[in-house]
């Protein structure tokens, strides 16, 4: 059956078994190694390698990197969120960002380390005069010095309370694994306004600003300092869940999920939440923060989030949960979503909606063998079921890789993770029908996929954040009339055969 879903990948796609390297400009990288008859050794190949993390490895992100020149390589992190990258014959300096999660970092070494973190993203700003994003418009001269010991004065309590107080946030090498500089960015939100040229850092468990600054020629200027009671305030050590989570509305509307959710109890019960969703424009990950607390089995928490599809893009909203964690560690619970006053939800023409969620816990979860051959259907917003398609999947442990094979006989490649019966995926694939940039269809980023397997009818269904690229849209079903766009999303299933 063919479909007029536009499913497209990136040629020449290699996929490894722990890491996918993908090259958006034809700039590969080339592997070291001697060189056959009379000619010696080639130079070995420069390697610039980090972790990208927010607290927690942020696992199969797509990670650019822009040379001086305007090359461009692309990358997937691997489980741990590590990537590295052969700048062979590439320019420093480096631009790097994620795609989603909004991160950034640069250098002007060669090979090395350069890590995409909060922290990153933070420096890159404040020599930025507030402005986080150096990949888009790279600026001729990035001075971070300044920015990382004024960041780093910034932040000494938290640092000191952490034994990283002479840690390079850039090149020192760390794993996500909650201690020294990961344990930084899992105990403190940091936030920079470019618009308002500030910076804030909040206390995640308890949602209160503990320090504020403004940005002065590529340095903090602080205006609120933190104290060593803030500091202190914040825990020593941390326990952490992970659940994959179902919301359901009171109007009869279909159950929407699986989303990851990662909860982190602290001192008294206190916790962080972190939501893991898909943004609607491009379909990009991005990452929801709230925070509560967790009392026996009893669990409450808020998070700034709009549930329902509004009627105002710029809308705000505030989401607040209430559950009981039952003895399986699942949750079951209901949630109140209040919209802005001058927003509206469409499912019940309210700026309140209702409903029930449910979470179920895969902290120390075993994965499910979900290795085999598929037939995928895809349902884009506001489209009928579209389908199928070739889903080949392969297994290793908890990673599994994933390829795709188009109408147009083009297979796609990508990688993911297995959580229990749960798993994440991202595949460089467009699954809707795009606009396209000014008659030019540029080629897909990555796009998420979140699902959950059904032992008993070897079927995988969930949710999808489309691959479409900045500039390009999804366009709705009555476009040619109406030139109208849809958000990038949708929902997915696979039949194994």
């Amino acid at each position: 059956m063919k479909s007029n879903l536009r499913i497209i990948g990136i040629i020449g796609v290699v996929l490894l078994s722990v890491l996918l390297a993908v090259s958006l400009t034809g700039c590969g990288g080339g592997g070291g190694g001697t060189t056959g008859g009379g000619g010696g050794t080639t130079p070995q190949p420069q390697i610039l390698s980090g972790t990208v993390a927010t607290g927690k490895p942020l696992s199969n992100v797509p990670v650019y990197l822009k040379d001086s020149k305007g090359n461009v390589k692309s990358t997937l992190t691997d489980a741990n969120g590590k990537f590295s990258f052969d700048t062979t014959g590439l320019t420093p300096p480096f631009y790097l960002r994620t795609q989603g999660y909004g991160l950034f970092s640069y250098t002007d070494q060669q090979s090395g380390t350069a890590n995409i973190t909060p922290l990153t993203t933070a420096v890159v700003a404040v020599a930025n005069n507030g402005n986080a994003d150096i990949y888009t418009n790279p600026p001729s001269q990035l001075n971070l010095d300044n920015a990382k010991s004024s960041l780093r004065a910034f932040l000494s309590p938290v640092l000191q309370k952490y034994g990283v107080q002479n840690t390079d946030f850039i090149t020192t090498p760390f794993d996500a694994n909650g201690q020294g500089m990961d344990a930084v960015i899992d105990r403190i939100l940091i936030s920079v306004n470019s618009t308002n040229q500030t910076i804030e850092v909040k206390n995640p468990f308890t949602g209160g600003t503990i320090g504020t600054g403004t940005f002065t020629n590529g340095s903090v200027s602080v205006s609120d300092s933190i104290d060593s009671n803030e500091a202190n305030s914040l825990p020593q050590s941390v326990t952490s869940k992970k659940y994959f989570a179902y919301v359901k509305d009171n109007y009869d509307f279909p159950e929407q999920g699986p989303v990851m959710v990662d909860v982190v109890e602290g001192n008294n019960g206190q916790i962080s939440v972190t939501i893991t969703a898909t943004e609607g424009d491009t379909g990009d990950l991005f990452l929801i923060y709230g925070n509560g607390t967790r009392t026996s089995n009893n669990i409450q928490f808020t998070a700034a989030v709009i549930l329902c599809s509004d009627t105002n893009p710029e809308g705000t909203g505030t989401a607040s949960f209430t559950g009981t964690i039952g003895s399986n560690g699942n949750i079951t619970g209901t949630f109140t979503n209040t919209l802005s006053p001058n927003d509206t939800c469409k499912e019940n023409n309210s700026n309140i909606y209702k409903g029930t969620w449910k979470a179920e816990d895969v902290t120390n979860a075993s994965p499910t063998n979900i290795a085999g051959t598929y037939d995928i259907f895809a349902t884009p917003k506001e489209y009928s079921e579209e389908g199928p398609y070739p889903l080949q999947i392969t297994q290793s442990g908890s990673i599994i890789n994933v390829s795709v094979a188009n109408v147009s006989v083009t297979t796609v490649s990508g990688q993911g993770i297995v959580y229990g019966n749960y798993l994440m995926f991202r595949l460089p694939v467009i699954v809707c029908h795009d606009t396209c940039i000014n008659g030019v269809c540029p080629d897909p980023e990555y796009a998420t996929f979140f699902g959950r397997f059904d032992s008993g009818t070897n079927i995988i269904t969930g949710i999808y954040g489309d691959g479409v690229p900045a500039g390009d849209r999804c366009k709705a079903p009555d476009y040619d009339r109406t030139k109208r766009t849809v958000a990038a999303k949708g929902t997915w299933r696979a039949v194994k055969r």
